[in-house]
């Protein structure tokens, strides 16, 4: 097992200096509009640390997203719980679900201005807007998923609707809950992308939208690169809460 991983390691590693290696070699011979070099990233990543500016961007990018996706978490949940074990709600909701679902959150961006203004509070929900879906419906679909002699199991033992809910449907429904989780903060990484390249005055996604009217292209590429840590970060602590609860299945 350690000599595979190691294997493992060591052509990753080769992997990544042949791609760089290449990368420099084709980004110095192209206009630096079109495609940097690893070197000028480097260089452009040192400045934007040194400056403040990047570390500033994602402690606030962060904040819209944590706040954003734990509302979607507590709409979510509760919504699609309900919505897969009474009949009645989901027919008074679901038809008001499909529908916002099915709208590009995009489209709704000039109401969100008109409704919120540029700032935090709009970013705050286009995140919750492009999250809560995942969660909700991957929920809901927990809920419809668990086996109907279970109910009628419960019910023939005189368990009562709360005993029902908090012992067979919740537990059944923890994994399709994990799962939406997981989808949904992907969304939500995405939403504070757009929110702050439309509404933002500052963030990950303002700096990408200024950054590129600037034709910078490293500077770019730093934000790009930031992006991606962060989505594996948040994405990564979603797992590990998933796998915890990874024995419910």
């Amino acid at each position: 097992m350690e000599r595979e991983n190691l294997r493992k390691w060591t052509l990753r590693a080769v992997s990544l200096v042949v791609v760089m290696a290449l990368w420099q070699v084709i980004g110095s011979n192209i206009n630096p509009i079109f495609l940097s070099t690893p070197v000028a990233i480097a260089k452009a990543f040192v400045a934007l640390l040194a400056s403040g500016e990047l570390l500033k961007a994602l402690g606030i990018s962060v904040l819209v997203v944590l706040i954003g996706f734990a509302a979607a978490t507590i709409v979510g949940i509760p919504v699609g719980l309900l919505m897969g074990r009474f009949r009645t709600f989901e027919y008074l909701v679901d038809p008001y679900v499909n529908a916002l679902y099915v709208v590009p959150r995009i489209a709704l961006i000039p109401l969100i201005i008109i409704w919120f203004g540029l700032g935090g509070p709009a970013q705050v929900v286009v995140v919750f807007g492009t999250s809560v879906f995942p969660v909700l419906l991957s929920t809901y679909a927990g809920v419809r998923s668990v086996p109907a002699d279970l109910n009628e199991t419960a019910h023939s033992f005189g368990a009562s609707e709360r005993q029902l809910f908090f012992t067979i449907i919740i537990p059944a429904s923890v994994p399709f809950i994990m799962s939406g989780l997981r989808l949904g903060i992907g969304q939500a990484i995405i939403g504070m992308v757009v929110a702050q390249m439309f509404l933002g005055l500052s963030g990950i996604g303002f700096m990408l939208t200024k950054y590129g009217n600037m034709f910078e292209t490293a500077y770019v590429f730093v934000v790009v690169l930031a992006l991606a840590a962060l989505g594996i970060v948040m994405t990564e602590a979603v797992k590990r809460l998933e796998k915890r609860y990874s024995s419910w299945r």
